[in-house]
């Protein structure tokens, strides 16, 4: 750890302390927009939220399954640090939070560990994007009326 002010190596725990809170003051102080969420009725109780490479099949799912006349809202976080101040009201709104992810769960994982929220996760780590018929079973399967 530097010493604050002086920048020189140091190794005194309350010096550590304070760094490592300085450093997240100034990511709490960045100013992130607030997650706009897709939920044309209002009356959704699965939000689809993704990042990243998900957007396109995660719309083209959604889209798909709106069209049966199932309800269901959908987000796209952009940025991850810090995370919009609403994510955690958008995400109590919803009974079920589904999170496609092309990776091990990563956003998932901290979702529920920042928010106690009970977020599903979808994984794939094949190196293929989804296919938005795939995401729509899962909707469907989340919801019970696959």
């Amino acid at each position: 750890e530097k010493q604050d002010g002086t920048g020189n190596i140091s190794y005194d725990p309350a010096n550590h302390d304070f760094m490592v809170r300085t450093r997240q003051a100034k990511i709490d102080g960045i100013d992130v927009p607030d997650l706009e969420v897709d939920d044309p009725t209002g009356d959704a109780t699965l939000l689809v939220i993704g990042w990243g490479s998900t957007y396109g099949p995660i719309t083209a799912a959604v889209r798909d399954v709106r069209r049966e006349g199932i309800e269901v809202a959908q987000a796209h976080i952009r940025h991850l640090n810090p995370f919009p101040a609403n994510l955690e009201t958008v995400l109590r709104r919803y009974e079920h939070v589904l999170v496609p992810e092309m990776n091990l769960g990563q956003l998932a994982t901290l979702l529920r560990a920042k928010y106690l929220v009970d977020a599903c996760s979808y994984d794939q780590v094949s190196g293929m994007p989804f296919k938005a018929g795939q995401l729509a079973h899962v909707i469907r399967e989340v919801l019970n009326v696959a």
